[in-house]
């Protein structure tokens, strides 16, 4: 057999991969942009599973993510209340 042995191999391999739980993506800057679609995800998974009749699944999912997104906003407007008088 020619070309690289599997020594070579096996200390090649770990180099190439990413390795999620020790070294996560920096994404510090745009953390607060992938909300939004994760909100509307959850969303749609729930309303897709809930809903009897399909027909309104895009409004009701719109609906739906607005009060996430509004319950969120409050909830953190609260907690900055919280902490910035205590």
């Amino acid at each position: 057999m020619t070309g690289v042995g599997i020594a070579t191999m096996m200390t090649i391999v770990p180099t190439l991969a990413w390795k999620p739980l020790l070294e996560p993506m920096q994404l510090d800057d745009v953390w607060l942009v992938l909300l939004l679609p994760l909100v509307f995800i959850i969303a749609l998974v729930y309303k897709t599973i809930r809903l009897n009749d399909l027909r309104r699944l895009w409004h009701q999912t719109a609906y739906m993510s607005a009060q996430i997104l509004v319950f969120l906003v409050a909830s953190a407007a609260v907690l900055w209340v919280i902490t910035h008088t205590v």
